[in-house]
């Protein structure tokens, strides 16, 4: 699987909340797919120490979790930024160095 169509399936699942089922017919890929990529994708990625607690463990998944959100968010938020001042051929983003106008 191509890892754009990754990023938008694992984009739907983390942001949109969608079920395997629903991911599966917006995709026209089988659920059984999906939640072997999403599962195989994070057991690659470690949720803490061997030692650590499942409480502990839950709470580290949680905030890797809302963390990847947030990168999602920003990432989002640039591209929009970027196409709009393409379209509109103006640099809409605040310059650093930049003072206030009186």
């Amino acid at each position: 699987m191509n890892s754009i169509k990754e990023l938008l399936i694992r984009h739907d699942r983390e942001l949109g909340g969608l079920s395997f089922r629903s991911l599966a017919s917006k995709h026209g890929i089988p659920a059984s797919t999906i939640h072997k990529m999403l599962s195989k994708k994070q057991a690659e990625e470690p949720i803490g120490d061997a030692g650590s607690s499942r409480s502990e463990q839950s709470e580290i998944a949680l905030l890797k979790t809302q963390l990847r959100k947030e990168q999602l968010k920003n990432e989002l938020l640039n591209n929009m930024l970027d196409i709009a001042s393409k379209e509109l051929g103006v640099d809409i983003r605040k310059k650093s160095g930049t003072r206030r106008s009186k």
